[in-house]
């Protein structure tokens, strides 16, 4: 299957990408032929193309595992999405919008009633959880720990789901071949659970903090039953926090920047992908990305891309951290991590660049 390409303007949306004659609005994810995965012993999972890729040319379509809207006035707000998986499209202030019977939360919203009904299953599982802690950790702990704890919820309704489903999701396959393409990523639950990310990942006193918001709002019971134990649950948060995805209207990673520059907009939601996971960051990265009209998260080259080399994408709005010290700082608190991209190391002043032989411990942060 040939990748359609942009030949103006590179904007990461399948609204621009797909032709009309590519059979991409409908698919769980599409995986470019070329896009492959290795392992790297420093660096862990990478993503790599396996022959040479051309600016322009679209290298992933891949659907959320789970995702909730980060809106401030949910009621009023137009970037507020449909909370149907199979869905999650806008859904305007002056259009229908259906709610939840049991008024859970007001974030909970969708298109119609369809997608309600069709989400209905996978809702159950939240809404209890949402009528009896959403307010409460709003107040007490604040949106950035409320979002977090309904994320891992979704996530669990998801996996929860899958096992009642028991079924894989089949391999997608060539429309001209027929042939299966990227059997080698995971799917579903068992590519979230093979996510980086530790509890050695995290300062001791962030995985105090979640262990209490596990016991206290996570706990394995008949209202959430996730049947996981309190260490598994705090592991999944530890991989979250290192893989999720804030979402975001416009793309993140263009370069060079625009004169004056344009950031990416207000973030609009948060989500867990499956693939897109596997990307890593890069200062001056040759991937740009952002979520489409449906919260796919689209992976697009920003530049020519050789046989063999790594795909990477950028963590921060590169507008906002533009000089060294600036965007190690950002990813040393936000990703635990030094980054020794080309860019940065090009930048490091000469007597800096002999003290990164070795790479501090993360107790060091």
């Amino acid at each position: 299957m040939q990748s359609p390409t942009v030949t103006e303007r590179l904007l990461a949306t399948t609204d621009h990408l797909i032709r009309p004659d590519r059979n991409l609005n409908d698919c769980q994810t599409w995986i470019h032929p070329r896009l492959t995965q290795s392992v790297d012993p420093i660096k862990g999972r990478q993503l790599r193309v396996s022959q040479p890729v051309r600016k322009g040319e679209l290298l992933l379509v891949d659907r959320p595992y789970a995702l909730i809207p980060v809106v401030d006035h949910p009621e009023e707000s137009e970037d507020i999405r449909c909370s149907h998986s199979g869905c999650h499209r806008p859904v305007a202030r002056t259009g229908e919008r259906v709610s939840c019977p049991s008024r859970c939360s007001a974030d909970v919203i969708w298109c119609d009633r369809s997608c309600r009904d069709a989400d209905q299953s996978r809702h159950e599982f939240e809404c209890t959880w949402l009528k009896k802690y959403a307010t409460s950790i709003r107040l007490k702990w604040g949106e950035y720990d409320f979002g977090m704890l309904w994320l891992i919820v979704r996530i669990l309704a998801s996996r929860h789901r899958e096992i009642q489903q028991k079924t894989t999701t089949a391999p997608q396959r060539d429309e001209r071949s027929g042939h299966a393409i990227s059997q080698s990523f995971k799917t579903g639950w068992t590519a979230i659970r093979s996510f980086c990310g530790t509890q050695e990942t995290w300062s001791h006193s962030q995985v105090r903090h979640w262990t209490m918001l596990v016991k206290k709002y996570l706990a394995n019971n008949p209202s959430s039953p996730h049947g996981m134990s309190p260490g598994d649950v705090l592991d999944l948060i530890c991989q979250e926090e290192a893989n999720s995805f804030g979402l975001y209207p416009r793309e993140t990673g263009v370069l060079p920047l625009l004169d004056p520059p344009l950031d990416r907009g207000e973030q609009f939601g948060a989500a867990v992908y499956a693939t897109a996971a596997i990307a890593n960051h890069s200062c001056y990265p040759n991937i740009i990305h952002k979520p489409d009209h449906q919260g796919r998260m689209v992976f697009v080259a920003s530049k020519d891309i050789a046989a063999g080399e790594e795909c990477c994408i950028s963590y921060f709005d590169l507008t906002k951290y533009s000089d060294l010290k600036s965007r190690r700082d950002h990813l040393q608190a936000s990703f635990r991590f030094v980054c020794r991209c080309d860019r940065c190391v090009s930048e490091e002043p000469r007597e800096e660049q002999a003290q990164w032989d070795e790479l501090p411990s993360v107790d060091d942060f």
